[in-house]
């Protein structure tokens, strides 16, 4: 069967370019959402990955609950509503993206993944995990899977496969698709979406 990519629920990290951030203190390059409609913050949940360079200032979301995984470099402190937390290589933290927070950078630029969730209508539960153990993984339903580091393959029953690389994600879809691989992949799970079905993609 012919690799069909879009059918497999494959987002591509290539496709999407950098943007600064309002306050130009990072860039991000947003990997997938699921809209909301006009008002409000424009969707019910958003993954992106943005590259610090510098000690810098988060943007503030309110009634969105917020998780950032530090996922490339050597540490940051994270200072959220004047409460410090030391970010760990693949440890993701959660907090309330309205509140005020403030980025320390330890050992040069890093890169975040960031997981934005409308905290009216859902929450997410983020998990990153090694591919490298050689235990293809099942990714199926309101579950969203971003290669980190390495590479990999997904495979659906029909046939239909194609290969993935770093920062290239999955997004939600009914049936079972088999990723395995090498590296690490966060593996985000939307609890308690009423509507993960009606997908947009």
């Amino acid at each position: 069967m012919a690799v069909t990519p879009h059918s497999l629920g494959i987002v591509r990290s290539g496709e999407r370019e950098p943007m600064p951030w309002k306050n130009g203190q990072g860039a991000t390059r947003e990997i997938a959402r699921r809209l909301l409609g006009v008002r409000g913050p424009h969707f019910v949940w958003r993954l992106s990955v943005s590259d610090i360079d510098k000690d810098a200032d988060f943007g503030t979301f309110p009634g969105v609950q917020r998780s950032a995984t530090l996922i490339h470099g050597d540490g940051m402190t994270l200072d959220v509503a004047g409460t410090e937390h030391e970010l760990a290589p693949f440890q993701p933290l959660t907090f309330d993206g309205e509140a005020d927070a403030h980025a320390r950078l330890t050992h040069g630029p890093v890169s975040i993944l960031n997981v934005f969730t409308v905290a009216s209508r859902m929450s997410s539960a983020v998990r990153v995990a090694d591919l490298s153990d050689g235990r293809p993984m099942s990714i199926a339903g309101a579950t969203v899977l971003v290669l980190l580091s390495g590479t990999a393959s997904v495979y659906a029953a029909d046939g239909a496969s194609a290969n993935l690389a770093a920062l290239d994600a999955l997004v939600p879809r009914p049936r079972v698709r088999i990723v395995s691989g090498t590296g690490m992949a966060a593996v985000v799970r939307m609890e308690n979406y009423r509507a993960w079905r009606a997908f947009s993609w």
